[in-house]
This record gives structure tokens, sequence and C-alpha cells, in this order.
């Protein structure tokens, strides 16, 4: 597994705070390395990599100490390293997504209208990827299956295993993905994932009224080292938006936090989707 994307953001902070703390603009910084300004903001956003003749270069216009120097470029070297086993699926990978996930120790996730992608059955994720689009092919459906099983092989890892907690609105219990069998399935096994230690599933009621972010999906990514800030994400048909300064995170936290008051506890949540199963299955 490569944290190369992790890596880099990790770099750009500390390269963006030496920046600040020389007092020098970004221009400025172009203009030593004999660049556009354009590609120092692409540096300092993570959007990209920085070669390490340019990462040298900075550390010496930067004044930093022999130990920070050799730290930096190490750090440096590791963010260029290529990407892990989603390097074979970029074709089905829009965003960076799939990376960060892969190095976040801890998923915030709350989904007004499906099952979240790392609870997902493979027959309701096919569903799912089939009703996204009507020109999408049989082969990439499969792909992108597959990429979602292999995203959630992390709730199941037995030494470092990703800790989820998901936020569904009662809606998500009731419509229908696929056959009514793939629904059924797809209800035991929030059932079943709700059992793990470190998965938490909780529904939002629907007498529980409006509340935030209601019908706006997202996601919040945290990772294990504290110099690593945390990621939001919010996704639509147009794409995907990543928020990544810290008030603007703190807003969804916010959100997830008011939401996770008002929904039901863990226990109420399981009797309800076991509610939902036998209701489903009385209506055949």
């Amino acid at each position: 597994m490569s944290a190369s994307l992790v890596l880099r953001r990790r770099l750009a902070g500390e390269l963006r705070a030496l920046r600040l703390q020389t007092g020098l603009s970004q221009e400025q910084v172009a203009e030593y390395l004999d660049a556009s300004a354009y590609k120092i903001v692409r540096i300092e956003n993570a959007q990209s990599s920085i070669g390490m003749s340019d990462l040298r270069q900075l550390l010496t216009l930067y004044k930093v100490d022999a130990e920070t120097r050799d730290r930096l470029i190490d750090l440096g070297r590791n963010a260029r390293k290529r990407g892990g086993w989603w390097s074979s699926y970029r074709d089905v990978l829009p965003g960076p997504y799939v990376q960060l996930e892969a190095e976040a120790s801890l998923i915030r996730n709350y989904q007004p209208s499906m099952v979240p992608g790392l609870l997902q059955t493979p027959d309701y994720a096919r569903a799912v990827v089939q009703s996204s689009s009507l020109a999408i092919s049989p082969d990439e459906i499969e792909r992108r299956v597959t990429v979602r099983m292999k995203r959630q092989e992390r709730l199941y890892d037995a030494e470092n295993p990703l800790e989820l907690h998901a936020l569904i609105d009662e809606a998500v219990l009731y419509r229908q993905a696929g056959e009514e069998r793939v629904m059924q399935a797809q209800l035991e096994h929030l059932i079943e994932a709700a059992a793990l230690d470190n998965v938490s599933l909780r529904v939002l009621p629907y007498d529980a009224g409006l509340y935030p972010a209601v019908g706006n999906p997202f996601v919040i990514l945290t990772f294990a080292e504290s110099v690593d800030p945390d990621v939001a994400l919010c996704e639509n048909r147009v794409g995907e938006k990543y928020f990544h300064d810290a008030e603007e995170v703190s807003g969804f936290h916010a959100d997830f936090r008011q939401m996770t008051k008002v929904s039901l506890d863990e226990a109420a949540s399981v009797k309800l989707i076991k509610r939902t199963i036998t209701e489903v299955g009385t209506q055949r």
C-alpha cells in the first residue's frame, strides 16, 4: 500500500508553512525556481508532486536546518512513490478519493439515498453503478464493483482496521436497488457489518424531521497522524469537491455531530433494519 497522496499533502503543508515563515510570496518562490506561480500553488495544494531538485532548492531558500532538510527530502522521496492497488483501476477512479480512503484511519459518512460504498454487497453495488449511467459498459460496471469490494477489505483488516461511522437516512432502507433479493441481502449485510467493533451504523429516522445537510451526502476522512489534516468530500453527478480548509471541515464535523444526536442509537438502528426486512418479506 502506498501513502503517496497523504505524504504529498503532508509535504505540501510543511512547504507552505516554511514559505510563510520566511515571509515570501508564491510569486517570489516561483521566480526563484524560474517557474510559474501556478506551479507553486499546485505544489502547496498537493495537486502535483514536487521534483527532488526543486525541493532541495526550496529548502535552501527557506534556510532549514540539516535535520529538517533530511526529513523533508526523505518525505519528498516517499511522496513520489507510485500508487497502490488502485493504480490498475485509474480508468474508473475519477479522483483521489480511494487513495485518501486507503490511508484514512476513520471515515465519517452520511448517505441520504443509498447504502455507503463501504457497506454495499456486490449485487447492490452493481445495481448502483448500472443506475449511474445508461452508457456504462458491462466491463466497466464489473471493474467498478471490484474496486468497491477491494475498498471494503480495510474494514476486515485484523492489524489495522478502518473505523467507519455511517449515518444513513431511513429512506435508504426502502429505496429498491435491483431485485427484491438484492435488497434483502443488502439489509442483512448491514446488520452483519453493524456487529463489527470498528463499524458504527446509525439510521436517521423519518421522525427526526429536517436536519443539517439533509439530502446532501458527504464524507469526512481522518488520518492517524495528527499532522495530516482531515478532508471532507461532497460528490454529485458533476464531480467531486474536496474541502481541506480547517474551518470548512469543522462545519462538516458539526453537522455530523448534530445528525448523530438526532439519529437512532446503534441497537435501535439494527432493530429498524430487521423490521424493514420483515416488512419487505411480507409484501412479496
